[in-house]
């Protein structure tokens, strides 16, 4: 079933897909507001949000962890750049808020391409639509796969997601309690194998579109917050394979099999989990494409922590 599904994502990407993604970090820019009050900067946007009742659990407002590169000056730029990994040459790009403070702890957030794209590609779309709703309020990363995709062979992939992290920790100054990862269709299943294998790292994942295709440690049950999305009629990656990858989450988190509607979007919260924990379900009418409210809504569910 995996390799038949990868096969897929290779044959049924096409246009509308693209142009849902390009049009994701213009409806995000008018969207978000930019509020000044009391002497800070606070970011407001209008769509779903998914906070609210239900499961939807604590975590806000938390003072954070800063890291070893917070209070001196970075070497770091934005831009393409490379890394060792095991001994394989890795790429990503780096983007650093235009203002970085070196005395600000940053969030840091993970973009994840989908099978047969780039990390240019993530970047071209505006991370997903999260760039403009952050304010230079977050670092961004967006990754290249090897051929194109998230196979994680070996666990490759996640151990180039931590060299990354550490990397970036050591010479950033990064809130080491706010790090993130999202993605749709493999970027999707990547995140996933990160929430599965580094919640010690990843305080939140959004996956859309996802399955376990990239691995799935079920053997760490320290639970992480999950925002997930799935068209109803996907006909690359079933649905089934959406909720499979779910069920997880549910167990590990501590959840019940109860959910109580949140926000607009048909979205549901799953109710009883782990404190800080939630687990936010969206299925939506749809193939295999990214819902229009993801931008607003994963930010939302991010930046409640």
């Amino acid at each position: 079933m995996r390799d038949s599904v990868i096969e897929m994502l290779d044959a049924g990407w096409g246009g509308a897909a693209m142009g849902d993604h390009r049009s994701w970090a213009a409806k995000a820019a008018e969207e978000h507001r930019a509020v000044p009050w009391g002497g800070r900067t606070w970011s407001l946007w209008r769509g779903s949000g998914t906070g609210g009742s239900g499961g939807s659990g604590g975590g806000g407002g938390s003072a954070g962890t800063r890291s070893a590169g917070c209070g001196i000056p970075t070497s770091l730029a934005s831009g393409n750049r490379t890394i060792n990994v095991n001994g394989t040459t890795r790429q990503y790009v780096l983007d650093i808020p235009a203002n970085y403070d070196p005395n600000r702890a940053y969030r840091l957030v993970f973009g994840w391409h989908w099978r047969g794209g780039s990390a240019n590609d993530v970047v071209n779309n505006g991370y997903y639509g999260l760039k403009a709703l952050a304010n230079g309020s977050a670092i961004f990363v967006s990754p290249n796969g090897i051929d194109n995709g998230w196979a994680n062979t070996g666990g490759r992939d996640v151990a180039f997601a931590r060299a990354m992290v550490d990397s970036l920790k050591a010479n950033l100054c990064v809130d080491t309690s706010r790090v993130f990862a999202t993605g749709w269709s493999f970027g999707g299943m990547m995140s996933n194998a990160l929430g599965c294998d580094m919640p010690d790292v990843f305080r939140a994942i959004a996956p859309m579109s996802g399955a376990l295709y990239s691995g799935c440690n079920q053997s760490n049950t320290q639970p992480v917050a999950v925002w997930m999305s799935h068209g109803l009629s996907d006909s690359v990656v079933p649905l089934s394979a959406g909720r499979a990858a779910l069920d997880v989450f549910v167990r590990k988190n501590g959840c019940s099999t109860e959910t109580s509607p949140v926000g607009s979007n048909s979205c549901v919260a799953y109710q009883g989990c782990r404190e800080g924990y939630p687990v936010h379900r969206c299925e939506f009418p749809g193939d295999h494409q990214t819902p229009s409210f993801a931008s607003s809504s994963i930010w939302s569910f991010f930046t409640q922590f």
